[in-house]
């Protein structure tokens, strides 16, 4: 997958990405969370299983949208430097 060049995507489109990956991060999050937190409860009632382990999958994606917020805020502070 290329990487899209952020110095030719507008403000408010970077804004709006900002906003949209800030929630996708956050959402990811709460329900890694909710995983962990089922996982242990059904490891305590069942014993381990393939499910207790599901919150890490997600791990990835919360490291690579969190880069991803990283350099769309980065983008936007130097815009906002230069006015």
């Amino acid at each position: 997958m290329a990487q899209e060049d952020l110095t030719k995507v507008a403000t408010e489109e970077l804004k709006k990405r900002a906003k949209f990956m800030k929630l996708a991060v956050w959402m990811i999050g709460i329900s890694m969370v909710l995983m962990m937190i089922s996982g242990v409860i059904l490891s305590i009632r069942k014993g381990i299983s393939a499910l207790s382990f599901t919150a890490i999958g997600f791990l990835p994606l919360i490291i690579i949208f969190s880069a991803q917020l990283k350099k769309l805020n980065e983008e936007l502070k130097t815009r906002t430097d230069t006015f």
